[in-house]
């Protein structure tokens, strides 16, 4: 079996999404932040996308501010969208400094710079109410529509890791919340990427909940109707595939989704062979 499931391909961009809960503290961001090195070192270019949910919703209970979520999607008004962009920031922060200890040429930078994620608001989400169907505005809450990806072009050619964080923009300039899996999805396929790599705290798609020896090790886009009418696929994961075959539909080649605690995963799901999550292909 070839490294990425196809004929010998190693080297092309490569776009690595990952957030708090599937990474850890500081540690294991330095350990991430060598797996990226190694990456570099092997011919790939590495873009590292990441969101922080968890550690947003941690600051906003520390502010004594309710977390509102509808659909698994965060309701942001104004002072959410703040929270949201400060907490995610310093979370960039960090990861750069990690990638500079790893000896890497690292640039943070939000979705919404230079235009590289250009963002609508998501329409109101539908719901069912006491009264029957209602529908609930999200507020600040965008998807990527648009993507120029002449800056993370360039910083690829000069040898730099881009690290984005997943606050993108409207046309006129209004920021918006994005799912950080959507926005990796769409970041993949707008830069042509050749693999997308999810690294989450399961290691992939679970066909039986919290038996984590029982990961469905492929995937098609023929096997998502079935796997989610069977209640196999459910809950928090639905997005993460869907942004998956987003990605494969727009040109990118292959998708994964891993375990990041587990030691030189991104590295071995690439190089070694072997299939150490769930690898999901058109």
């Amino acid at each position: 079996m070839n490294p990425h499931g196809r004929s010998g391909t190693t080297s092309g961009k490569v776009v690595v999404k990952f957030g708090g809960s599937s990474i850890g503290g500081m540690e294991q961001i330095d350990q991430f932040s060598i797996q990226i090195s190694e990456l570099l070192r092997r011919g790939l270019q590495p873009v590292v996308l990441h969101g922080g949910g968890p550690e947003i919703t941690d600051e906003m209970k520390r502010c004594g501010l309710p977390v509102k979520k509808v659909a698994g999607l965060r309701i942001t008004d104004d002072v959410t969208l703040q929270i949201a962009k400060s907490v995610l920031s310093r979370i960039n922060d960090r990861v750069v400094v990690s990638m500079r200890k790893a000896g890497l040429n690292s640039i943070g930078m939000a979705g919404s710079e230079v235009c590289t994620l250009v963002a609508s608001k998501v329409e109101p989400v539908r719901i069912d109410g006491p009264n029957g169907p209602e529908y609930v505005d999200l507020g600040h809450v965008g998807e990527v529509v648009k993507v120029d990806p002449k800056a993370i072009d360039l910083m690829c050619r000069n040898g730099f890791v881009p690290v984005v964080y997943s606050i993108c923009a409207d046309e006129e300039g209004q920021l918006m919340n994005v799912n950080a899996d959507t926005a990796a999805a769409a970041l993949a396929a707008g830069i042509g990427a050749k693999d997308l790599v999810l690294v989450t705290d399961t290691p992939g798609v679970l066909r039986e909940f919290e038996d984590k020896s029982s990961t469905i090790p492929e995937m098609t886009e023929a096997d998502l109707g079935p796997l989610t009418s069977s209640g196999i696929l459910k809950d928090g994961m639905i997005p993460k595939v869907d942004a998956c075959f987003k990605a494969l539909r727009g040109g990118v080649g292959t998708a994964h989704i891993i375990c990041g605690t587990a030691p030189n995963v991104i590295v071995e799901q690439l190089f070694s062979g072997r299939n150490l999550g769930t690898r999901l292909t058109l």
